[in-house]
């Protein structure tokens, strides 16, 4: 089901979204980045695979609530690491146990694409309270994160 979802209308919103931000005239086309939390994380980092022109993706605990529950989906993740050249920046805390950051940084490695792992410190004390890092946690995720679009996003 999630699969589903991730390859119908939500993804296919993200390429209108893209266009828009690129007719914008304050907007630099060429020094755009996609961000996501949970399944918004997920649409990043497929949208990245399939517009060439995004110069980097963050996500924040991407698919932590569905990447357990489908392999169909966690094999269109990882497949997209081979379509994309965005630098990756995955940030996840530890109270996300089970639910980490789907691009497998060792795949990552492995095709010698540029990226980012930030496993920070325990937020809160459930995974639930994890999986809202982006929220309860900003000071811990802030600077790296910037840091990270810094160096990836400038021309």
């Amino acid at each position: 089901m999630h699969y589903q979802l991730d390859t119908c209308g939500q993804l296919d919103d993200a390429p209108v979204g893209l266009a828009f931000l690129k007719s914008v005239a304050s907007v630099d086309p060429k020094r755009i980045a996609v961000v996501g939390h949970s399944f918004g994380g997920m649409l990043s980092l497929l949208s990245s695979d399939h517009d060439p022109t995004i110069r980097a993706e963050v996500t924040f605990g991407a698919g932590a609530n569905s990447w357990h529950a489908s392999q169909e989906l966690r094999l269109r993740i990882l497949a997209s690491v081979d379509n994309t050249s965005a630098p990756s920046c995955c940030s996840t805390p530890l109270t996300l146990g089970h639910r980490r950051a789907p691009k497998s940084p060792a795949e990552l490695d492995r095709l010698h694409k540029p990226h980012l792992l930030k496993i920070y410190p325990a937020v809160g004390k459930t995974s639930d309270d994890g999986h809202n890092l982006l929220y309860l946690a900003i000071p811990e995720w802030e600077p790296d994160v910037f840091q990270f679009l810094e160096a990836n996003v400038k021309h």
